[in-house]
């Protein structure tokens, strides 16, 4: 008998710092994108994920967003628009100091951050081709470097201009721009495959910038992806916690026991004196008191651990979707069950005939 070797699986509650990014093409309102981020995460163990193209209005609350519980979102989002718009998703388990640059510039989606541990100040930005122009952009970055000049920086995101077409006058600006700060590209492999017509495009628009490559262990393109973006990692030498798949939360135990016993204290309480008293306030302010101090103690805090799908308010949309995707599994499940028990009706009076099963298995 052969016995193979199992790799020992890494329990460590820290590792190295790294960073993921994905352009979506919008879908954090749907339960099928969600999901497929939130597998990215947890399978590459992403301590922060960069994202492009959130397509969200400005009036949609980032808590009703579905990404895992243990993690923060920050957004930039198109002003009077539901297109582009870029975002961090971060894990609590990261120190960062969320930063604030004015370039007084239009048509910029950028977000900034300054991780604690290793003082790298990380940009997440999308830049579109029909929103902003490369020169623009490149007044953007001129800006940025200039205000950080001195200090390690990481720019992560969507360029649209092709890494490859170095004879194209869009590169040759910005690497001119990237070359005059000491900035190297590090992602080399293709990042988005197109297909236009009959004609498909290899091109490499998802990029990474940063004047701190010696701290770099690595950098490259991921098989996964969330619509026809590669999805792009650097791991960095800087050791962090990881974020828990189970995050812990404080919370009263309202469990059917104590709301009885609770009912049945408040029943049973002498409120005379309350009742004789002619002091409104005094009144009022006891038996707050009163509420309060019975409160606490018949539903005593415990902590438990919070599932990383938890919403706190989810949107109307993903209500929607996970009720449609329960409605259609429900009703898979039926006609299975019938199929089963030779009551298909595929053919309309056999009992698992060869047609019936041809068909249930097409």
């Amino acid at each position: 008998m052969v016995y193979t070797k199992m790799p020992l699986q890494n329990d460590s509650p820290v590792h190295n710092f790294t960073i993921g990014h994905c352009n979506i093409q919008g879908g954090l309102l749907n339960l099928g994108k969600s999901t497929n981020l939130t597998k990215l995460i947890r399978k590459h163990q992403l301590d922060i994920l960069s994202l492009n193209e959130l397509n969200l209005d400005e009036d949609i609350h980032s808590s009703t967003l579905n990404i895992p519980s243990s993690y923060n979102i920050i957004r930039c989002d198109r002003p009077n628009s539901s297109r582009g718009g870029c975002g961090m998703v971060i894990s609590k388990k990261v120190e960062y100091t969320e930063l604030f640059v004015d370039s007084k510039l239009s048509n910029i989606e950028a977000v900034w951050i300054r991780h604690k541990n290793s003082k790298i100040n990380i940009c997440s930005f999308y830049r579109s081709a029909n929103y902003c122009t490369v020169d623009n952009f490149i007044d953007y970055l001129n800006y940025c470097m200039n205000k950080f000049k001195g200090k390690k920086v990481i720019w992560i995101g969507d360029i649209n201009i092709d890494q490859n077409n170095i004879k194209s006058s869009q590169y040759k600006k910005l690497d001119m721009a990237l070359k005059s700060f000491n900035l190297i590209q590090t992602v080399q492999g293709i990042t988005r495959v197109a297909k236009k017509g009959n004609t498909f495009s290899q091109t490499t628009i998802d990029v990474i910038f940063t004047n701190c490559y010696s701290e770099f262990v690595t950098s490259h393109v991921l098989e996964d992806r969330i619509g026809d973006h590669q999805a792009i990692l650097c791991e960095l030498k800087c050791r962090v916690l990881k974020a828990p798949k189970f995050e812990n939360v404080e919370i009263r135990n309202h469990s059917k026991r104590n709301v009885k016993q609770f009912v049945e204290f408040l029943s049973h309480s002498d409120y005379q004196e309350l009742l004789a008293c002619e002091d409104v306030e005094a009144v009022t302010s006891a038996f707050k008191d009163h509420i309060e101090n019975a409160y606490y103690n018949h539903f005593p805090r415990i902590t438990i651990k919070r599932h990383e799908k938890f919403i706190h308010k989810p949107s109307d949309e993903l209500l929607n979707a996970i009720d449609s995707v329960s409605r259609s599994y429900r009703k898979f499940k039926k006609i299975l069950k019938k199929r089963d028990e030779g009551n298909c009706n595929q053919c309309g009076s056999c009992t698992k005939c060869i047609k019936c099963m041809h068909a249930w298995d097409e």
